[in-house]
């Protein structure tokens, strides 16, 4: 019978850390909060971080960790062409972004806490290896050139980043959601309509 390593004290106070920002918001959270929930004190929380701010990135760390985990999972039981991974991924990828979660916390106080440029270069490492990983395959087939997939990579990105904010400020997000999808079908789509010879 195999069990469980027990969790350090940084991983208890990420798993409530996450928890309740996701379900309460950063500001409606105190480093008391977290501390109590995860059953240890303050000077625990702030032997670990050095402020709340700091607790909040690392818990969108472990979120983040798991949206790659999961389009990764998604992309490599999909189709078995490269553009049906950017597509299965793609699609995975506003299926997480679209909930409570990921939506409060990625989406709603991550720009306002970390500001825009930390919440980019927080999100970008997963991400752009997703989808550079994805264009890969593209190159592998010869249907496009090496020299092109840095920047493919982070523009696709980009237009990810986009569409998820687009749905997450729509006033019906559900119709947003069906917009923006078919969107991105029509812009991965011509990633091989406009292949060089």
């Amino acid at each position: 019978m195999s069990t469980q390593p027990a969790l350090t004290n940084r991983d208890r106070l990420i798993a409530q850390a996450r928890r309740l920002f996701s379900e309460h918001g950063f500001a409606a959270v105190s480093v008391d909060e977290v501390a109590a929930a995860a059953g240890l004190t303050k000077g625990a929380v702030y032997y670990q971080f050095k402020d709340k701010t700091d607790l909040f990135r690392a818990a969108c760390e472990a979120v983040l960790a798991d949206v790659r985990w999961q389009v990764d999972a998604a992309t490599m039981s999909g189709g078995t062409h490269a553009l049906d991974e950017i597509v299965t991924g793609g699609d995975k990828w506003l299926d997480i972004y679209e909930t409570p979660e990921v939506r409060q916390m990625l989406l709603i106080d991550g720009p306002a806490v970390l500001g825009v440029e930390a919440w980019m270069a927080l999100q970008e490492p997963v991400g752009i290896a997703l989808i550079a990983h994805a264009l890969g395959h593209l190159v592998d087939a010869g249907l496009l050139p090496q020299a092109q997939v840095a920047a493919l990579a982070h523009m696709l990105f980009g237009s990810f980043v986009q569409a998820t904010l687009r749905i997450a400020v729509a006033a019906d997000p559900q119709a947003a959601s069906r917009e923006v999808r078919a969107a991105m079908r029509t812009l991965t789509s011509g990633l091989l309509a406009g292949r060089p010879a």
